[in-house]
């Protein structure tokens, strides 16, 4: 089985996009295959290219492949919040675009969505634009 999706790309920068990665005995959670099963999961140049029943993968000696061990842990596609607090533009001071991004990515967030209690209110598009490339930069 292939997984659809890309692995988030704060996972791979970790360690760079060449280094193989297994992830072993996670509880594996995707609802839009309508999986919830232990796998194991190879990924390699930032892909996930196979999931493996746990056990059944033998990596390749010589130091090639980065193991992380998920037993007791959930693996997602990826959690996306909904009702995020970047205070950016106004009140730097509670949150920025690039220290929540890094939190969020940190947490296992893929995506976020801003409300729009900033000063200015994100309600016109120069101040979505701002905040656009605020999050660009941010690079998470």
């Amino acid at each position: 089985m292939v997984w659809p999706y890309e692995w988030p790309s704060f996972i791979c920068s970790l360690e760079g996009n060449e280094v193989i990665t297994w992830i072993k005995g996670g509880d594996i959670i995707d609802p839009r295959l309508g999986t919830q099963k232990k796998l194991d999961i190879l990924i390699s140049k930032g892909r996930i290219e196979k999931l493996f029943t746990p056990g059944s993968f033998q990596p390749p000696g010589g130091g090639q492949v980065k193991t992380v061990d998920a037993s007791g842990m959930f693996v997602t596609p990826g959690l996306i919040d909904m009702h995020v607090h970047f205070r950016e533009p106004g009140e730097e001071y509670k949150e920025t675009i690039a220290s929540g991004s890094t939190a969020a990515a940190a947490g296992g967030f893929t995506a976020v969505a801003c409300m729009p209690n900033t000063n200015p209110v994100n309600d016109s598009r120069s101040v979505t634009e701002f905040v656009l490339e605020r999050a660009r930069k941010a690079n998470v």
